[in-house]
């Protein structure tokens, strides 16, 4: 921007970092920033602090959510931004001037020690594969080649497949009192294996060992 007054200083944190939002929905982020500068002393030839200057800061969009994430009171950084000056009235009705920098870039002072840098990843749409992985992800497990839309379902847990009801969860109750119905089919075969490991024959079976076996003849004498 045209006639913009820069603004660069080494300083610190010196407020808790707050966050906030505009009217607009914009992310924004308040803190002040302050420095010390530090002269030598003729009298001692040593270096002394001089007084402490400070500034609001103020952080939109990605600035302000990225900062809002990683810095503290007291972090030593760097910062550059644009200054502005304003006069505005306080409770009373005396006027004041506030000196506030709007923050383009923010740092830490890699002097003062160490930082980690993590990227932000860009927000990108999901291929059809994405997409289908965190479905499954958020149903339970991953997906398998060759899976069918409700074959995810059958394999989460307590989901039982139509059919007889899940005995697995300590219900007590009959067949009868859960609502369960046999089939027909598969309730004459239940029987048929019951009967058998009683030892009973079934009428087929009876059938057909008559008929292989010959019938037993007495001799009578004359």
């Amino acid at each position: 921007m045209v006639n913009e007054a820069y603004f660069s200083v080494t300083g610190y944190v010196a407020t808790q970092p707050r966050r906030g939002l505009t009217k607009n929905g914009t992310r924004t982020l308040y803190m002040r920033v302050g420095w010390t500068p530090r002269r030598i002393d003729t009298a001692t030839g040593e270096w002394a602090d001089q007084p402490s200057s400070f500034v609001s800061v103020q952080c939109f969009r990605k600035v302000a959510e990225n900062a809002a994430a990683c810095l503290r009171k007291s972090d030593p950084i760097v910062l550059k931004g644009t200054l502005r000056v304003r006069e505005y009235a306080d409770q009373a009705g005396v006027k004041r001037t506030s000196v506030d920098v709007i923050a383009e870039s923010i740092g830490h002072d890699l002097s003062k020690g160490l930082s980690v840098f993590s990227k932000t990843p860009a927000q990108l749409e999901q291929t059809a594969l994405e997409h289908e992985a965190a479905e499954a992800a958020v149903a339970g497990r991953a997906p398998l080649p060759g899976d069918r839309p409700d074959a995810a379902s059958a394999d989460q847990p307590g989901l039982e497949p139509a059919g007889r009801p899940d005995l697995s969860t300590g219900d007590d109750r009959s067949d009868l009192e859960r609502g369960y119905r046999p089939d027909p089919e598969s309730a004459d075969e239940d029987e048929r294996f019951d009967e058998e490991e009683d030892g009973d024959v079934l009428p087929e079976a009876a059938e057909a060992v008559g008929a292989a076996e010959p019938a037993a003849r007495v001799a009578v004498p004359v």
